[in-house]
């Protein structure tokens, strides 16, 4: 004696998937034995089925419409001068911004400025005062500074000095490039007894 088949109620996402390979007739027979089962024990189920029945009937029914000759064309011309004209709005409120900025702060300087000087006059007029004479003190010091080294430099002394320092200078170079043609020849010479 056979056992009678037990349909277990299906997952809504199986029988979608069921219902659509059914719609375009891509079920299995095993698949097709299943939803025929679940559709005669489930009114709910058959009746989905007979609305997506009618959508998909309907659909077929209607006729395909091509776009008119030249939609393309025209909807990217569209679609660029959209583009085109947001970049233009993008450019104009951010150069906006930008002088809106501008102005604000030199309006906040001037303002600023404008308060110090109305109501700290005696202190701006110190601190006036005061940069006249670093400028001054400072044009002193490198004048003197520049003095002082001048005639350092006239000395008879600090002309033996700087002329010791070449003459030192020039042995250490001369002494530098007689070690580095005497480690070359080393080199060339190295590979030459090897063989």
């Amino acid at each position: 004696m056979s056992e009678p088949t037990v349909h277990t109620a299906p997952s809504a996402a199986e029988f979608d998937w069921l219902m659509s390979l059914a719609l375009d007739d891509q079920l299995d027979d095993d698949e097709q034995m299943r939803f025929e089962a679940w559709l005669a024990d489930d009114p709910d189920l058959a009746e989905s089925w007979r609305a997506w029945q009618w959508i998909d009937s309907e659909f077929t029914a209607t006729p395909a419409v091509t776009p008119p000759s030249g939609f393309v064309q025209r909807f990217e011309l569209r679609m660029a001068e959209a583009e085109k004209e947001r970049q233009q709005r993008v450019l104009l409120l951010s150069s906006a911004a930008a002088l809106l900025a501008v102005a604000l702060v030199f309006a906040l300087t001037t303002g600023i400025g404008v308060f110090v000087f109305l109501t700290q006059g005696q202190w701006v007029g110190g601190q006036v005062r005061a940069l006249a004479m670093a400028y001054t003190s400072v044009n002193l010091w490198l004048a003197t500074l520049g003095e002082s080294v001048n005639a350092l430099i006239d000395t008879p002394q600090a002309q033996v000095a700087g002329g010791l320092y070449v003459l030192l200078l020039i042995m250490l170079v001369v002494g530098w490039v007689q070690l580095l043609r005497r480690s070359a020849h080393q080199e060339q010479a190295l590979p030459a007894s090897v063989e």
